[in-house]
């Protein structure tokens, strides 16, 4: 299995050759919209197979984490994050000057081209949700005073987006005109392509703010978070925290679009060229890794083969990190996890890459010991399988409070 590693990465050299930059300084105030199609296609690997659509995060806690992030973490360098709509409220939150959005899926890439088209057309937060669930004001003429203002909580637009528009299947045919127009622009010009990214928008039209991860029903008597549960989400302490929280979260996301910096790329954390290319790119600007979401991938990793877990960490120790570069993971699972908030889905965890890397290397992470551990509320042991669970993962030593 080593000599097979061992000749794909020296079959991948060339390629890597040319995701290496010379020594730019800072990272760029921007990017023209060639260099963000080049980028988005010479990063980007062959992208995997995954079961079903995933349009909108099934992540309940995700913005759990914010408070400590913002805490630990630092502003500026780059994000590497995965999935869909949950990237952005991390990006509001950390201020990132790039951010790259890593998934298997190539219907991610698209649907996040379509974010970006949105984020250039609407104006705020209001014509954003207009745009995206294809909505028009009920009223003919409606006083400009009628909308929320910049000061409006995001329960306020929500609510103005519920009660005082429709949605049109007239305006869906026209927005989409207009965004197809714009992701052009973007290099998305294959039928199969524009396709996918019709049916991700007609998605969103149909199913509406109740649009989720998944209509299937969970045995555990627990739902998939709705986009309007993951907008209106709050940390622990109660805070709002999604993009949409304040005009000003939604405008940093919308410049950061509108400069071509939040660039979509297909890659898979364990193959040979995604990560190590941001990497490149980071160390190439004199930057480092501020933060890297990984969600649970790990567990699909780990419970892989473990040599793909392996290649996985080879690929995070290659990223440049200091002492301020944290990780963002995401616990699912039918059984509780010991940092779980009441009955939500999923339990959100914050660590140190750097600990973590430590943690791997002191062989917290191998499958060859079964491990205890009491969980609450039951305060009952576990037993995790001889190693093979995911709680390997997020409940070792590097877990931060």
């Amino acid at each position: 299995m080593k000599l097979i590693r061992v000749v794909i990465l020296l079959l991948t050299i060339g390629a890597l050759t040319d995701l290496r930059f010379p020594s730019y300084g800072a990272l760029p105030d921007s990017l023209a919209l060639s260099e963000f199609a080049r980028i988005m296609t010479a990063f980007s690997e062959d992208p995997g197979h995954f079961p079903g659509d995933n349009f909108v995060s099934n992540e309940s806690s995700y913005l759990h984490v914010v408070p400590t992030v913002i805490e630990l973490g630092k502003r500026g360098g780059v994000y590497i994050g995965v999935g869909t709509e949950q990237n952005f409220s991390y990006i509001a939150a950390t201020r990132p000057e790039i951010a790259f959005v890593v998934d298997i899926r190539r219907e991610n890439l698209l649907q996040h081209l379509l974010y970006k088209a949105l984020f250039t057309l609407a104006r705020d937060r209001t014509s954003f949700l207009m745009l995206l669930f294809s909505r028009h004001n009920r009223e003919v003429g409606l006083a400009l005073n009628g909308l929320p203002d910049k000061t409006a909580s995001v329960t306020e637009v929500l609510e103005y987006i519920e009660s005082s528009t429709t949605a049109d299947s007239l305006f869906f045919k026209q927005n989409w005109r207009r965004l197809s127009r714009e992701v052009g622009m973007y290099g998305i010009k294959d039928r199969y392509d524009l396709d996918r990214m019709r049916y991700i928008y007609r998605s969103f039209y149909e199913k509406q703010l109740s649009i989720t991860y998944a209509e299937t029903r969970l045995g555990n008597g627990l739902s998939y978070p709705s986009f309007k549960d993951l907008m209106t989400g709050t940390t622990v302490e109660g805070e709002f925290a999604s993009f949409l929280f304040t005009e000003d979260t939604f405008r940093f996301v919308k410049r950061l679009h509108h400069r071509n910096l939040i660039i979509p790329v297909v890659g898979n954390f364990a193959g040979e060229k995604t990560l190590r290319a941001i990497g490149s790119y980071a160390e190439a600007h004199d930057s480092s890794i501020s933060v890297f979401y990984v969600s649970n991938v790990e567990y699909f990793l780990i419970n892989h083969f473990y040599y793909v877990f392996n290649w996985y960490v080879e690929n995070v120790d290659a990223l440049p990190i200091d002492e301020h570069s944290l990780m963002i993971r995401s616990y699912l699972g039918v059984e509780s996890h010991p940092k779980r908030v009441g009955r939500h889905l999923s339990t959100s965890t914050v660590h140190h890459i750097s600990t973590f890397l430590e943690s791997f290397r002191q062989g917290a992470y191998t499958r060859s010991k079964p491990i205890w551990w009491r969980f609450w509320p039951w305060n009952s042991p576990f037993w995790s399988g001889g190693g093979h669970s995911y709680y390997h993962l997020v409940i070792m030593g590097d877990l931060c409070p």
